[in-house]
């Protein structure tokens, strides 16, 4: 059931993350193909939906593969959990309120933001191992949401291209910009001691 379940979600996940792409094509804002994968890579729910897409396949390659090794290492997987949960929490947050897309991306913003979430989430509660995993992983957690932010304000300095409003320079100034990028890394790591704790929850009532 595990490895079945796996493979749709795999599959699901790539399905979503190309059809994204084309309905960026589609919708035309930007020039050529490579100016819309500038666009679309500048997402932090692009980056954290390829982990989670990775995340559902690495499992069913050879196991001795340094890929499937890291992203079945108990602490990969819950750091992911959380990743994929505030991607989903700040677009209903802080995006849906501004922004109201309609057909094809509806359906495509939707299965980012709502359906690959829930079904890494269920994948984490229930078929990924949970130990060891640590308080002391913690700190690596945030290296990359960190790292997306600061990539994304310098990104955004050299080009004026912003993927999120609360990240835009240009017209909150950096001031605002590095308090909104600070808060979200300050969510993150109350986040991720949430996970943390369920998986030694679920971990002990398994093993009783």
């Amino acid at each position: 059931m595990k490895n079945n379940y796996r493979i749709m979600c795999a599959l699901i996940s790539w399905a979503v993350l190309s059809l994204r792409f084309v309905d960026m094509l589609i919708i035309g804002e930007q020039s050529s193909i490579a100016e819309t994968l500038f666009v679309y890579f500048g997402y932090f729910t692009v980056w954290a939906n390829t982990l989670i897409a990775l995340a559902f396949t690495a499992p069913l390659l050879n196991p001795d593969r340094k890929l499937s090794n890291f992203f079945m290492r108990p602490a990969v997987r819950a750091a992911l959990a959380s990743y994929t949960l505030m991607t989903s929490a700040v677009y209903y947050m802080l995006i849906v309120p501004y922004w109201n897309p309609q057909g094809f991306t509806w359906v495509t913003a939707t299965g980012l933001h709502a359906v690959m979430p829930a079904l890494y989430i269920i994948d984490w509660l229930f078929f990924a191992e949970k130990r060891p995993i640590f308080y002391k992983h913690l700190p690596y957690w945030l290296i990359f949401p960190a790292i997306y932010g600061v990539t994304s304000i310098i990104r955004g300095l050299l080009t004026n291209v912003y993927p999120y409003p609360f990240l835009n320079v240009a017209e909150l100034g950096i001031g605002d910009v590095l308090f909104n990028m600070f808060g979200l890394v300050a969510v993150f790591a109350v986040v991720g001691p949430v996970f943390i704790v369920v998986a030694h929850l679920i971990s002990d009532r398994t093993e009783s």
